[in-house]
């Protein structure tokens, strides 16, 4: 059974917190401080739907838990991995051992595998563990964030850049709406591991020789929704537009440079 992007992307999970702790807030109308309880756990799952690959014109879905264990809001457990941070107002710095999944060349069998047959020959692209440092500012209701992700596999040992805002809004008092923006920028050595297509794998595959170099990747933009039962209870879904940059668009292993992410899933938060 693999797990290659199974889980709930890291940045939906993100604002998925951002959207619970600040509704509170919002629903008094004040600004987005507020106290934290010493632990903070959410679980819950739900379903996504996702490209096969980043590129792909084909789509498939998957289950997907949604899971975030916080401590004393310093540290954290959740999609992206373990991480600690430090906060002093509205600012807050912190650092993350994180990993990338992945990629296959084929379909295999099973809700968890992922995969497309269009690659075979292009070879797997195994999971990697990655060193990430992070910083996000409040301004306002606007909360802004921005990473930097260096990997250490064999195969990926890339880094990458990502930025982007979310602006949570109240629509009712049990539910918050956040439209949110997103970039990613990649090191030539990430792109040349997902986009790019060597000699060797030109001769065992259908693609064509291509090196990809450094540049931006992507930009994406979508709506979150958290809908509040009660204290506890709470539903969530978010629609993304992704748009891939570049040499991501020029690849020749891209069928579509424009896709569409979506999830939905149920949670509690103790």
């Amino acid at each position: 059974m693999s797990f290659r992007n199974s889980f709930l992307p890291a940045r939906a999970a993100l604002l998925v917190g951002i959207a619970l702790f600040a509704a509170p807030a919002l629903a008094d109308d004040q600004p987005m401080a507020r106290q934290t309880p010493l632990w903070d756990i959410t679980v819950g799952g739900g379903v996504a739907l996702r490209p096969t690959f980043e590129g792909s014109d084909r789509y498939q879905a998957s289950p997907v838990p949604l899971f975030t264990v916080r401590y004393d809001d310093m540290i954290a457990v959740g999609p992206e991995g373990l991480s600690a941070y430090w906060h002093q107002g509205n600012f807050r710095v912190g650092a993350a051992l994180t990993f990338d999944p992945g990629r296959d060349d084929s379909k295999g069998n099973g809700i968890f595998n992922t995969g497309d047959d269009r690659l075979k020959g292009l070879g797997n692209i195994d999971s990697s563990a990655g060193i990430k440092v992070f910083g996000a500012y409040q301004l306002g209701r606007v909360s802004l964030d921005a990473a930097v992700t260096k990997y250490t596999g064999d195969q990926n040992d890339g880094i990458v850049l990502t930025t982007g805002m979310g602006l949570p809004l109240k629509l009712a008092d049990r539910l918050m709406l956040t439209p949110h923006l997103g970039a990613t920028w990649a090191n030539d050595s990430y792109m040349q591991t997902y986009f790019g297509v060597t000699p060797a794998q030109a001769a065992k595959s259908r693609f064509t020789a291509f090196n990809a170099g450094s540049g931006f990747k992507d930009v994406s933009a979508g709506v979150l929704a958290v809908y509040r039962f009660d204290e506890h209870w709470f539903v969530t879904g978010d629609v993304t537009g992704k748009r891939l940059l570049g040499d991501a668009a020029d690849s020749p292993i891209t069928y579509a440079a424009t896709s569409v992410r979506a999830f939905t899933a149920v949670g509690y938060r103790f």
